[in-house]
């Protein structure tokens, strides 16, 4: 600014001080300083990514960049990171700042060897700045370009021959880089939670990366038409037996349809809440749809709508649900499900009320040890719970091992099913199969059944092998008391008919 009249201002544009005049004055600056003067305010940068355009020339490197460009003043700073969000320190070059029409322009550079650059890709450049930080993503396909892909593969119907009547659907990720999100499996679009295992990314010849994940699938589930659905982000596959082996459209009931699905046993037992559903097939669109539940005495329920459904047909399935509490439910208070749609003439209603059952009977639980013909092989052991004799049908059986839950991947429970007819009572029964090392360690397996008839509504029954070996034992000293009782019969008689056939000459030969 100036000191005295006459005394201009610097014009816009940068200088060197080379010496600073003044006799005995204080040189602060120093001989040589750069010192810019802008006429312009400050500029936050603008920022752009930097690629290779041609084959590199080694595949071994990977390289891209960024560009901040307008800035003033010159006070800037890069920063690197992966696509999750992991700080990069090592193979970051800056570049000197250089100054152009009144504003700097810089560049960052980041090396790294191919194999991380495709594996950590897309990168963020960050430019940080007092007027405002930028970000960019850079990713650098390179010569060898990947095309992401996501396939679904059905199940093998051999696999269904097999003792547990499941199979598994694969779904395979191709892509340039390691997966950066799970991968989600729906089973007729509720998340599935159980039986999924998806194993981490591996590399092929082609610096692709490939993702194998399974979801475990039942004879019944796939006959049933029942719809798989894998989703990566926002990238979905869909599977079932209509769409892989082909859908009849002249069998299809195109009409909208309103079912109700009374709440099941073990969502009542564990939650203490009774859950209604209310499930709308063959929808052609969702827009318009409506779904409420209600009591009979008028009042409204909050109901949730789940996402759609893709049907096998082509068309949508939607269901509405609605919690009470477990007492209400079972008293049998009587429950409305409510549904409106424009391809609707009339909304449709359709109650749902507890039945009471006749014949209501608690069941009684049988568990069984490995045959000893399997623990003989070494290589695994089978534990089988018996359950019979109870009505209604609707129960659970879960596993434990040492009383922890067990995942319910490693057993496999059969539907109930009618001991006589009419059905007046019902049997399962539950396979658990765990490594021999497993149970020649002394575990504890538990099954444990839950029936509404139960009291407390649980009951369990437990097995390991000291008591199997007791059990066996004891059946064992009960056969050998069984075959020496047989043996010393036979000598008993033996020894009558002796003395009989001894009486009977002495008695011929006295006369």
């Amino acid at each position: 600014s100036p000191k005295s009249p006459g005394e201009e201002f610097l014009h816009a544009g940068t200088w060197v001080l080379l010496h600073r005049g003044n006799a005995g004055g204080i040189d602060a600056w120093g001989s040589g300083v750069v010192v810019t003067v802008s006429s312009e305010g400050s500029h936050a940068p603008n920022l752009f990514p930097l690629v290779s355009c041609g084959t590199p020339a080694t595949q071994d490197l990977y390289s891209v960049g960024c560009v901040a460009v307008g800035f003033l003043p010159d006070d800037l700073t890069f920063g690197w990171s992966t696509y999750a969000n992991a700080s990069i320190t090592k193979g970051v070059r800056v570049f000197p700042s250089v100054l152009a029409a009144g504003r700097y322009t810089a560049s960052s550079h980041l090396s790294l060897p191919f194999s991380d650059g495709k594996t950590q890709q897309p990168f963020y450049c960050r430019a940080a700045h007092p007027k405002g930080s930028r970000s960019v993503e850079v990713s650098n396909p390179g010569s060898n370009t990947v095309t992401s892909a996501i396939t679904i593969h059905p199940p093998s119907r051999e696999d269904f021959e097999g003792p547990y009547r499941n199979s598994s659907i694969l779904c395979q990720i191709r892509g340039s880089r390691q997966l950066p999100a799970a991968v989600r499996w729906l089973k007729n679009g509720v998340l599935l939670k159980d039986g999924v295992t998806t194993e981490g990314s591996v590399a092929d010849s082609k610096r692709a990366y490939i993702t194998n994940s399974w979801a475990t699938v039942t004879e019944a589930e796939w006959d049933a038409g029942t719809v798989f659905t894998c989703q990566v982000d926002e990238d979905v596959r869909n599977t079932s037996k209509a769409l892989e082996c082909g859908y009849d459209p002249s069998n299809n009931n195109e009409e909208i349809t309103v079912q109700v699905v009374p709440p099941v046993f073990a969502d009542i037992f564990k939650d203490k809440v009774a859950k209604l559903t209310c499930k709308v097939t063959n929808l052609p669109g969702v827009e318009g749809l409506a779904i409420s539940w209600w009591r009979e005495n008028g009042g409204k329920l909050d109901t949730k709508m789940l996402p759609q459904v893709l049907q096998p047909n082509g068309f949508f399935s939607v269901d509405g649900t609605a919690t009470v509490y477990a007492d209400e439910w079972d008293k049998g208070e009587i429950y409305t499900c409510k549904v409106s749609h424009p391809e609707l003439l009339f909304p449709a209603e359709v109650k749902l009320q507890k039945t009471p059952s006749r014949n209501a009977k608690a069941p009684s639980i049988y568990i069984f040890s490995p045959p000893s013909e399997q623990l003989t092989m070494q290589e695994s052991a089978t534990i089988t719970c018996l359950v019979k004799g109870f009505n209604p049908p609707d129960l659970f059986v879960r596993w434990l091992r040492n009383g922890e839950p067990l995942p319910t991947g490693d057993y496999i429970t059969m539907p109930p099913v009618a001991e006589s007819q009419p059905a007046v009572s019902y049997f399962t029964y539950s396979s658990l199969t765990v490594s021999g090392e497993d149970w020649r360690a002394g575990n504890i397996f538990t099954c444990l059944v839950g029936h509404e008839q139960i009291p407390l509504q649980v009951a369990q029954k437990s097995v390991d092998k000291a008591s199997a070996f007791l059990d066996g034992f004891t059946e064992a000293e009960e056969d050998d008391l069984n075959n020496l009782w047989a043996t010393a019969s036979t000598f008993i008689v033996l020894f009558i008919l002796s003395l009989f056939y001894s009486a009977t000459v002495t008695l011929i030969k006295v006369k």
